[in-house]
């Protein structure tokens, strides 16, 4: 459980760094793609994110180890 948790907070400050630079790849582009068309996203105070785990799907899209909750990607 630990573990699991120190996982998650590695990968949301990964995902923000990584969505500050602007970092970007395929998979990402196709991750956003995905979202940007699902109807589970919603905005929150101007950010889209995922309606099942609450993460910034511009942030959660960037880090490889993430998983879409709804198996889409």
């Amino acid at each position: 459980m630990v573990i699991t948790l120190f996982k998650k907070l590695r990968n949301i400050i990964i995902g923000n760094w990584r969505n500050i630079i602007g970092y970007q790849t395929d998979e990402t582009k196709r991750r956003r793609y995905i979202c940007k068309h699902c109807s589970d996203n919603i905005k929150v105070m101007g950010i889209k994110v995922c309606s099942h785990c609450g993460c910034p799907i511009k942030s959660k899209t960037t880090v490889e180890s993430e998983k879409c909750l709804m198996n889409k990607w």
